[in-house]
This record gives structure tokens, C-alpha cells and sequence, in this order.
């Protein structure tokens, strides 16, 4: 197996981090001989442009004979939300190829808003990113390689850390490239909250008690990582505090996430505490969504289904904030949703531009998956979790695997069902869908100018 070593040297500026230097190496029979395929690539940007690759300096490449000649050109992607930039040999390389560039963080455009928190981005005292918009990476396919990722903070302020998705400081795993690129990181000077091998991270002093929301996580994090079967594992919670008034989301990588916060306060701390919640539970179930829309509809569906009931049936969580999460979830962004009925795969052309159509999937797969379970236990056909726990957002379950289970524990009307989902057919919950505690009521709305139907939820009394 080859060893791929990266070291990230970020470098102090005006009470932040100014800029980071980033250094790798790989064999050189790792790299294809000719220049048919990319030798290093990166996404360059996803997500219809609003997460873009930071502005780079000074990349220069070597081998053992020294400068290695390279043009820049588009390459491949293995993912259908990014497109793809690659570095061509233009000689074959001896020995160990090496490289080495200066990225910039990221300036926001005026008028942004949050997005994929992928980003690379300064805010005072620190920055954070993640491999897929900062690291240029070895074009290895799906071949695992033997990651050593270190750090250099000879030129930051003492007592600043830098930590990854895996661990801090000296890190080695076995991964992907793809896997590399699901990770994240933090440098600066921060503060943390750490129990074991769970840390929640961040730079500012926010205006809320962070350390109250960090002790709030933590068991749950233990409840989930038993209940899925992970005891032991180590997670982190990086926290970016936004320069800008919507704010609030995150996005997840494998155990880890990071979560934005407005400097300009007023955030519902309820709402929060969920994006949170259902951030760390991205962690678990998670079907493969390269081509996307396939599998959103269940990475964010299930998501949403376990990281709302789980905390509710592990006690963590009352009936009344789990009602909350439900009609936020079910009822805003799917039944009350002017997209509601549109098919999964049409979902992901418009939805970095109307963001209501993003919210579709989260509500469908969550409404959905509530279903599917209801009808195996009634049934006596086990559960979803027999086949949610196989699979991991690292290991990812394909969409066949779930059709499979419904049509051998439901048969064809349970196929016919998930068909019907992904067309995009309005679906009706079963009765007493989340337990005896709360009751599903029947809504009449006006949607797009007409009479629809809709659904809440409530405690009963």
C-alpha cells in the first residue's frame, strides 16, 4: 500500500490564520506513467459554484530528478455536484513525486449567506476546511492509500493546535482519496470542550454557553455510537462563527461536522441544538449519492429520522421538542413545500438556486423511512436499523441494497412504494407514526394558490 504523507503548515497574520502551506508526497509508482489521467487533481468547485477551491500560490512540483513539468486542465469527477481540476505530468516521475502550494482563505462574496461549510475560511483566531477544498491529492481512484498527515506550527502562536477529522497532530489512517477529501480540520488558537476522544472546537467566544451545548452532545454521541454499533470511536465538532445573519447549518463529515453561528446572534438554540444533533448522527446511515439525488433522499432522510427519535427514545429529548423537530422537518419542508411532488432526480437541478427544493429530501426520506419502519414492526419483519447499521457515511449503503430489503420484507408493494417516493407521489403517514405519545392531525392548506393537503403534529393531551 502507498504512503501518501501531507503536512499543513498554516502561518499566523493579523490575529488569525494568514494563509496555510500545504506539502505532499507519494510514490512515484503510485502516479500514472502517462499523462492520459490527471497525476494530482481537486475539486476546483461544487454545489453549482458557491463552494469553490481557494485561491492557490506558488505550486511547484518535484521529483527525485527534480522539476517535474505539468499542465493544468479539467479532470475527471466522481461526484456529480463538483467539477474537477487536474495537474498532467508532462514526463514520467522517479522516485517520490512531491508537491507543495500556498492557499488563501476563502473572501465571501457580498450578500452571502451560509452554504456547505466546506469551505476554507479565517474568522479571528483560527480557521477551518476540509480536504475537498483544500488538498491537491494523488490520483488514486478508489485505491486505499496509508495516509500520514502531520502538522507545522513553527510559524503560529504558541499554544495553537491543529487538529483533523481523525486526530490531532501526527495522524495515520488507512483511507481514499475520496475519504480524504470528507474531512476536516481546524488551526488557531481554540478553545474546546473535550471528553475522551469527543471534542467540540471553536475560535471566538460565542454569545451563547457553549460549553452547556458541548455537555448536551456528549451523551447522546455515546447513546448513538452504541446504538449504531460504534462504541469507542472518536469524534469532533468544529464550530465557525459566521460574519453574516443566516446562519445555523452544517455539514458533515466522517465522524466529524462543523456548525456555523451568526456573530449577530439571534439564533433559535432549539433549531440549533437539532442541526447539531443531526450533523453527528451524518456520522451512521448514509447510502452512496455520487451521482446526486440517488441517495439524498436517505443520507439526509434517515438522518433526520434517527437524530430526531433517537434522542426522543433515549430520554435526552421530550415529546414536546421532538414534536418541534417533527413539524419542522415533515411539515416545513415537505408537506407544506412547493416542491413537495418533485422527483428525487430533478431535485438537484434547481436546488442551489431555490434552496426550498434542498429541504425536499430531508422531509420525503424522513416521512418515508418513519413508514417503512412502522410497517416492518407491525409486521414482525425486523426494523430499519437491520440493514442501517451495516453502513456507515465512510462505507456508504447502494440504492439497490435498500430496494432489495423493502421488496424481500415488504414485497412488491413495499418496492412500489419506494418507487412511488422517488417519483415523487405524495405520501400519507401511517397511523400513530411516531409512538402513543404523539398524534398526527390532517391540515388543509393553500399551496401554490390551491387547496392541498398537509399534516402536523401534536403531543396528546
Amino acid at each position: 500500500m502507498d504512503t501518501l504523507n501531507l503536512t499543513l503548515a498554516p502561518r499566523w497574520g493579523n490575529d488569525t490564520v494568514a494563509d496555510m502551506n500545504i506539502r505532499g508526497s507519494f510514490p512515484a509508482s503510485g502516479i500514472p506513467a502517462d499523462n492520459a489521467r490527471p497525476a494530482l487533481d481537486y475539486s476546483d468547485q461544487a454545489f453549482g459554484g458557491i463552494c469553490p477551491f481557494p485561491d492557490y500560490k506558488e505550486l511547484t512540483v518535484t521529483d527525485d530528478l527534480g522539476e517535474v513539468p505539468w499542465h493544468l486542465d479539467a479532470a475527471p469527477s466522481c461526484y456529480s455536484a463538483a467539477t474537477f481540476k487536474g495537474l498532467y505530468f508532462e514526463r514520467p516521475v522517479q522516485g517520490t513525486a512531491r508537491w507543495s502550494y500556498r492557499i488563501l482563505p476563502r473572501i465571501l462574496p457580498e450578500g452571502y449567506r451560509s452554504s456547505p461549510y466546506y469551505d476554507f475560511r479565517a474568522e479571528p483566531l483560527g480557521l477551518n476546511g476540509s480536504g475537498m477544498f483544500a488538498f491537491i491529492l494523488p490520483n488514486t481512484e478508489n485505491a486505499q492509500v496509508q495516509i500520514h498527515l502531520d502538522w507545522d506550527l513553527s510559524n503560529m502562536p504558541e499554544g495553537a493546535r491543529g487538529i483533523w477529522s481523525y486526530g490531532e497532530g501526527s495522524v495515520e489512517k488507512v483511507l481514499t482519496a475520496w475519504q480524504i477529501r470528507l474531512s476536516l480540520f481546524n488551526t488557531g488558537v481554540m478553545q474546546s470542550v473535550e471528553h475522551g476522544h469527543f471534542g467540540v472546537y471553536w475560535f471566538s467566544e460565542p454569545y451563547f454557553a457553549v460549553k452547556n451545548v458541548a455537555g448536551r452532545l456528549y451523551p447522546i454521541y455515546q447513546y448513538m455510537a452504541d446504538y449504531f454499533h460504534d462504541a469507542g470511536s472518536s469524534f469532533r465538532v468544529f464550530l465557525r462563527r459566521d460574519p453574516f445573519e443566516i446562519s445555523g447549518g452544517g455539514s458533515a463529515c466522517p465522524y466529524a461536522f462543523i456548525s456555523g453561528y451568526s456573530a449577530m446572534g439571534g439564533m433559535d438554540a432549539d433549531k440549533w441544538f437539532n442541526v447539531l444533533i443531526h450533523e453527528m448522527t451524518h456520522t451512521w446511515p448514509s447510502m452512496a449519492d455520487f451521482n446526486v439525488g440517488e441517495g439524498t433522499w436517505f443520507s439526509e432522510g434517515c438522518t433526520e429520522f434517527y437524530c430526531t427519535m433517537l434522542p426522543y427514545r433515549g430520554g435526552f429529548l421530550d415529546a414536546e421538542f421532538t414534536v418541534k423537530c417533527i413539524n419542522s422537518k415533515i411539515k416545513g419542508r415537505y408537506y407544506d413545500n412547493v416542491h413537495r411532488e418533485m422527483p428525487n432526480m430533478e431535485i438537484p437541478k434547481i436546488q442551489w438556486q431555490d434552496r426550498r427544493a434542498q429541504e425536499v429530501p430531508y422531509g420525503r426520506g424522513f416521512l418515508y423511512l418513519a413508514n417503512v419502519d412502522l410497517q416492518l414492526r407491525r409486521a414482525g419483519k425486523g426494523s430499519i436499523d437491520d440493514i442501517v447499521v451495516k453502513y456507515s457515511i465512510a462505507d456508504p449503503m447502494p440504492l439497490q441494497e435498500w430496494k432489495d430489503f423493502v421488496l424481500e420484507r415488504l414485497g412488491e408493494k413495499g418496492l412500489q412504494e419506494f418507487e412511488d417516493m422517488a417519483a415523487g407521489k405524495l405520501m400519507v403517514p401511517e397511523a400513530d407514526l411516531f409512538g402513543p405519545e404523539i398524534v398526527t392531525v390532517q391540515d388543509e392548506i393553500d399551496l401554490n394558490g390551491k387547496k392541498a393537503t398537509s399534516y402536523h403534529w401534536e403531543v396528546r393531551k
